[in-house]
């Protein structure tokens, strides 16, 4: 049996900005903690607003997918009943998100629901008391078991139009740690959403260690420093791992030159390697796909540093 670590360890995998291969990073690290026969894990997709771990770790089979609704967006409804058709709401401006629009032939206002923020104003504002609000759907929290290789998998679902995807990340977070699938693992895998929003706060929130990974490109160092930033509000360690390392840039002696400023711990640099690219086209970590391939080598020597770094073990 697994579970010879006997410390359980939430490991989040950042970026300042997407599309620098966070998820493939992470299905390929989960694809090899599964291998190692001390180790239970499991794999959160945090990024809510565009969730897509699923593609490269697709449920054993449908009938397993559970789902949960979360309700924890506010949104206005107008009381008809209640409005004497005074039109303050729009002369006078209520809404700052512009969710309000006059309905001519009926004389009444009417409610974006996309664009309402559920602020509340309309509420306070409406001398009839003409506007509610009310708790809508905000997500979904989905969970199985993952064809690859048996890994539990749980990810949320921001329905579109919905302002709490921060607190969607929460109720995530605390659904897992409620999951009898999940209780005895010993690694957490969190792939975060990018960016440095809300969402992104409350996936660090709680976390034993932070991979951060970016690209050596103007670009990549601008927003690693967000992600940095971020996490050292946090007091969690970190390492940062190089995507792409070895790109030809006249960029790449300023990015050098900020690791050797800063002091950041490197655990690894992953080369350009077109495995990468056909392991997504084939829904396969790549670690899977090629194992053999430069990229694939890279990310298990990464994967054994985070061992090291997590257990103090090889």
């Amino acid at each position: 049996m697994k579970n010879a670590k006997n410390s359980k360890k939430w490991v989040g995998v950042l970026s300042g900005k997407g599309g620098v291969g966070k998820t493939s990073l992470a299905a390929s690290l989960a694809s090899l903690a599964n291998e190692d026969h001390s180790l239970n894990v499991a794999v959160l997709d945090c990024d809510v607003d565009a969730p897509n771990l699923a593609i490269i770790m697709p449920p054993r089979t449908e009938n397993e997918v559970k789902t949960k609704e979360v309700f924890a967006t506010m949104k206005a409804e107008f009381l008809e009943m209640k409005c004497t058709h005074c039109k303050q709401c729009i002369e006078a401006h209520f809404c700052e998100f512009n969710a309000l629009t006059w309905n001519e032939e009926k004389e009444i206002p009417e409610i974006d629901y996309l664009a309402c923020e559920g602020c509340s104003a309309c509420k306070v504002l409406c001398p009839e008391h003409a506007f509610e609000l009310h708790v809508v759907k905000s997500g979904e929290i989905i969970s199985y078991i993952s064809k690859a290789k048996g890994i539990p998998l749980v990810y949320g679902k921001t329905k579109l139009g919905s302002t709490t995807s921060g607190k969607l990340v929460s109720d995530l977070k605390n659904f897992v740690k409620e999951m009898e699938s999940i209780k005895n693992c010993d690694l957490l895998l969190v792939d975060g959403p990018p960016g440095i929003g809300c969402p992104v706060i409350a996936t660090v929130s709680g976390l034993d260690y932070v991979i951060t990974i970016t690209e050596p490109t103007p670009s990549g160092l601008h927003d690693l420093l967000r992600a940095i930033e971020v996490v050292q509000q946090f007091n969690i360690p970190f390492g940062i791992v190089i995507n792409k390392h070895d790109i030809q840039s006249s960029f790449q002696q300023r990015f050098q030159d900020f690791i050797k400023e800063t002091g950041h711990v490197v655990i690894g640099g992953i080369p350009f390697d077109l495995s990468v690219p056909e392991a997504m086209s084939f829904s396969i970590p790549v670690v899977d796909y090629a194992p053999n391939s430069p990229a694939s080598r890279a990310i298990r020597e990464i994967y054994t540093k985070l061992k090291v770094i997590l257990w103090n073990s090889s």
